[in-house]
């Protein structure tokens, strides 16, 4: 296994929709300052968001924001250029190492100043992958990947998504299309209850332009340290494993503009696993921002309408590490050596 953490950077929250960000009226009508960076997600770089947030009831001008951004790694200041500063975006060129321990602090007249740290998680823990054809039906089964781990650390947390890669040989060269998504569950037995943020079993939380399925360290449902991903597809007895959503490839057809046939392409599809050990504050900032997203009004009691947390001292947002690694690509070899 190699580690995995050249992920192109990319914020998903749908909070942060524009160049000013509001939070919850009750909350403070003091304007304060907004930045969220997840230090371990790109190789060789840190992005980060900074923004100034004000209260939804402020009523007060707006004031000029020109933040002045302290980065340190270990000790040592790393230099901070703007990427786009009328939206925010900022770069500090580095590439994270597990254990490296950061901080961040940003200044800007009229605002109070912030401050946060993080720590680079370890690397993702030990693990053994199976492949297994699961019954699902008369004459039908699931392809299930069965992952078991060890040595998990009670102080982070963990997640899991699958990367589907497909190459299309078009005449004129090739084209990739990639995308993730963390699959289904199986079996497919989570309830409401069991995902509520005050038991932080485990979740879907969207990163990364896909779903990320994500626990707390310790150990999976009761105990167990195996977990199984099945793909939302399904195949037959009378068809080849191979057919399924792991590994793929043969000819497709293509289309005109207009809908018409014009032949069949060679495609290869393909997959992995891409496996995130988190630090606590990245873990719990992503809940509490997911449920507040998905069950805003239902369930107040749970995610209310500011910010359920937040590690970025005087301010708000997160500033969380954490740390990738990807499997080998699941090919027909490494499913036979894996049943």
């Amino acid at each position: 296994m190699k580690r995995y953490i050249y992920i192109s950077f990319m914020i998903l929250m749908g909070m942060v929709s524009s160049c000013v960000v509001p939070f919850d009226p009750e909350y403070d009508e003091e304007p304060v300052i907004f930045v969220e960076s997840y230090p371990g997600a790109s190789s060789g770089y840190i992005d980060i968001l900074i923004l100034p947030a004000y209260s939804k009831s402020n009523t007060s001008l707006a004031i000029p924001f020109k933040p002045e951004i302290r980065f340190v790694v270990n000790g040592t200041t790393v230099p901070v250029e703007g990427i786009d500063t009328d939206e925010g975006w900022y770069r500090a060129i580095y590439s994270p190492q597990p254990e490296d321990r950061m901080s961040i602090s940003v200044v800007s007249n009229g605002f109070r100043s912030v401050y946060a740290e993080t720590v680079i998680p370890p690397v993702f823990p030990d693990r053994k992958i199976d492949y297994r054809e699961v019954e699902s039906g008369i004459d039908s089964y699931d392809n299930v990947l069965f992952v078991t781990l060890s040595d998990m650390n009670p102080h982070y947390a963990y997640g899991v998504q699958i990367c589907n890669e497909t190459l299309y040989d078009y005449p004129d060269g090739p084209e990739r299309w990639e995308y993730r998504y963390s699959g289904i569950l199986y079996p497919d037995n989570m309830n409401f209850n069991e995902m509520m943020p005050v038991s932080l079993e485990a979740m879907d939380i969207d990163l990364y332009g896909g779903s990320l399925w994500a626990w707390e360290g310790k150990s999976l449902k009761k105990g167990e340290n195996t977990f199984s991903i099945k793909p939302d597809t399904y195949g037959y007895a009378d068809l080849s494993a191979y057919d399924s959503f792991f590994v793929e490839e043969g000819m497709r057809m293509i289309y005109d503009d207009q809908g018409n046939e014009i032949g069949e392409i060679a495609y290869t599809d393909r997959n992995r696993l891409l496996l995130y050990t988190m630090s606590e504050e990245f873990y719990k900032y992503r809940v509490a921002n997911e449920f507040q997203a998905d069950y805003s009004g239902f369930v107040g009691f749970v995610a209310p309408s500011n910010y359920c947390y937040s590690n970025i001292d005087n301010g708000a947002g997160a500033f969380a590490g954490i740390n990738i690694v990807e499997t080998d690509w699941i090919t027909k070899e490494f499913i036979e050596n894996n049943r």
